[in-house]
């Protein structure tokens, strides 16, 4: 085994990292160049790792079952490798298509006859009504909005007619979202003006005014059959909200659309991701509607276009704006059901190396999905498993020291931190991202190892919304497995430490030492946010500090300015004392243009809490008003210090 010490063992990851910033500096951030020479440095320092790690590192003389045990944490290690390697290769190319949007300004294709699809199941009626009132104020001159109803409620078809919209419902229908789509897609075909293109939409997804202005145009180029815009939500996901990070640290999402799919799109192997895309209707007819075989019928669909030559591509613009899992079990749920699509689509034609008309490129981006679902995950597991086994038993996945660790791992670490800050904008982060890998972990590997014996025939579980929590919620069936992975790793590391112990200078000890200290800290953060804090709002409240009018029961007007506001409230200062208390007034927004009834309900400080006696009318207008984008929770920049801070308060606080 190579031996290295001391500043030798910095040597390969400084000279790496050294030479990358030298790069960046005479070809610029923006190069191409430097990304591909990034993307290729990232590789080759991860296969150098990976070559030692199978050939020095690999642990001698532990018994057949620790010999065992280390094989399979190398293998999982290399088929996780694998997956980043091919995300590395994707993101050597990125493409932005705002400047073709913008060049398609004028194009007769703004005009085409549309139609808005809103898929729903089981969403409350606040949820629904945020999506039609959204849809049928589309910016666009011929359109029609239908409401998918898969059930027969009759509240659905009140409202969708109340607020001008069609309705279609079926019941006890078969293929879930899909058929839904596709029993809308007949009905629509049959009745009236025939639609030139399909906005679909989730219940939950409240589209901007401009998205049909912003995607029509780029279907000028006739082999184009879906344009895919980023999902964006206006609500924190879990993870942010239980580490008290929804104000610096991104939701899960984020990497995925921000970044991920326009490096695809610059490939040629952008998908479609179901809710907030754009079809055209003669593609989604040609390949018989959308895709059933799969409970992932959006990627699918996309496939199957393609083998009828028609590509799918992707806006990165945030043109709608969705609810996120408000619990931690819908979002492990929502992760399962993502995995089990994958794993389905592994029996079909459409397969990495199944009989479809497919290119290699969209192969590959399969082969990427699904080595991302079958091995990064339960890779995580072994990861944070490998030094608690190693303390109680003995067997280690690694005979090394720290300093050999440095030496072949660092250099691997140090590019891939580099590649990411710069063309990933800090979305992907050590710890951050550790913990969203590993929440749903012991779900997917369940979900991967059921789809590989028996991938059809699950029930189809749809993601519950519009949920709220006065109290803590701890998810114990979520938390346990965590708890003691993490107890078993401190009280080994505990018993060992000693100088005394038997496991004292033995291979890998060292490094078993640093581990354990890092998955501990993964492990509490992932067991804090197994702790569910209170999510008592209904609806999110947003920054917002614009002047404004109050009018008074007198009929006077006082001048305002509203701090923050929800559709069920607002706070206001910069009122004089003689208007207080408010009882019945009416908050004027923009100009008066917005009249909402409202009653002072508290006080804080200097400002007041109203809360909204809502018409019919003003409730809808402050619907448009708060859902069209600008209000989002978007963390548009990373800073690493923050993120530490907020998870530091959430676990010492």
């Amino acid at each position: 085994m190579t031996q290295v010490a001391g500043w030798q063992a910095a040597g390969p990851a400084l000279l790496a990292l050294g030479a990358l910033l030298t790069l960046r500096l005479l070809l610029g951030r923006d190069s191409p160049l430097l990304r591909v020479i990034a993307a290729g440095a990232c590789i080759l320092a991860a296969l150098r790792y990976l070559w030692w790690h199978g050939s020095d590192a690999m642990p001698h003389g532990q018994g057949v079952a620790g010999q065992i045990w280390a094989w399979t944490f190398f293998t999982a290690e290399a088929l996780a490798v694998l997956s980043s390697l091919t995300v590395y290769v994707f993101m050597s190319r990125s493409r932005e298509r705002s400047a073709e949007a913008d060049a398609c300004s004028d194009s007769d294709l703004l005009s085409a006859p549309a139609d808005v699809f809103i898929a729903t199941y089981n969403e409350p009626v606040e949820v629904l009504e945020r999506t039609i009132v959204g849809a049928v104020n589309i910016d666009h001159p011929d359109l029609r909005v239908w409401v998918l109803d898969d059930g027969a409620r009759a509240w659905v078809r009140e409202l969708a007619e109340d607020l001008g919209a069609h309705y279609v419902f079926r019941v006890k229908g078969k293929h879930a979202k899909a058929g839904n789509v596709n029993n809308g897609l007949r009905e629509a075909l049959s009745v009236g003006r025939r639609p030139q293109f399909l906005l679909l939409l989730d219940a939950d997804f409240i589209p901007d005014r401009r998205i049909l202005r912003r995607t029509l145009g780029l279907f000028e180029e006739a082999d184009v059959g879906i344009v895919q815009t980023p999902q964006h939500f206006f609500n924190p996901d879990p993870i942010q909200r239980n580490l008290l990070c929804g104000a610096v640290w991104p939701d899960e999402q984020r990497f995925f659309f921000n970044v991920l799919l326009s490096c695809k799109d610059a490939w040629g192997a952008a998908f479609c991701c179901g809710t907030s895309a754009v079809f055209r209707v003669d593609a989604l007819e040609a390949a018989g509607g959308m895709a059933i075989e799969t409970v992932t019928e959006d990627m699918l669909t996309t496939f199957r276009l393609q083998e009828h030559g028609y590509r799918t591509i992707f806006l990165n613009e945030p043109l709608s704006l969705g609810l996120a899992p408000e619990g931690l079990s819908e979002y492990v749920t929502q992760r399962g059901r993502w995995c089990l699509g994958a794993m389905q689509q592994i029996y079909t034609r459409w397969s990495f190396a199944g009989s479809a008309k497919l290119g290699f490129i969209s192969r590959l981006s399969f082969f990427d999905g699904l080595l991302y679902w079958m091995f990064t995950f339960p890779f995580r597991l072994l990861l944070l498993s490998a030094p608690m086994i190693y303390w109680w038993t003995g067997s280690t996945v690694i005979s090394c020291s720290v300093d050999d660790l440095l030496y072949w791992l660092l250099p691997a670490a140090l590019t891939g931190l580099f590649f990411m800050v710069a063309y990933a904008r800090c979305l992907v982060m050590p710890l951050m991202t550790d913990v969203t890998q590993l929440l749903p972990s012991f779900a997917v590997l369940g979900t991967v190892a059921t789809a590989l014996v028996k991938p059809f025939g699950h029930p189809f579980k749809v993601t519950p919304k519009g949920l709220s929590s006065d109290r803590i919620t701890v998810q114990w069936r979520l938390l346990m497995p965590f708890a003691l992975i993490a107890a078993g790793t401190l009280l080994g590391l505990a018993v060992n430490i000693s100088p005394y112990s038997a496991l004292n200078g033995t291979p890998g000890y060292g490094v078993n030492v640093v581990c354990s200290v890092y998955d501990i800290l993964v492990l509490a953060l992932t067991v804090a946010v197994c702790v569910e804090l209170p999510n008592r709002r209904r609806d999110e409240r947003y920054a917002f500090d614009q002047p404004a009018a109050l009018r008074l029961a007198s009929g006077m007007e006082v001048p305002c300015r509203v701090r923050d506001i929800s559709l069920g409230g607002a706070r206001i200062g910069a009122l004089p004392a003689w208007a207080l208390p408010v009882a019945d007034a009416v908050l004027l927004l923009d100009g008066g243009r917005i009249a909402l009834p409202c009653a002072q309900v508290r006080t804080a400080g200097a400002d007041i809490g109203l809360a909204f006696r809502h018409t019919v009318a003003s409730r809808r207008a402050l619907i448009l008003r708060l859902y069209t984008g600008a209000l989002a929770h978007h963390v548009i920049s990373v800073a690493p210090g923050r993120v530490l801070a907020r998870v530091t308060r959430r676990l010492f606080a």
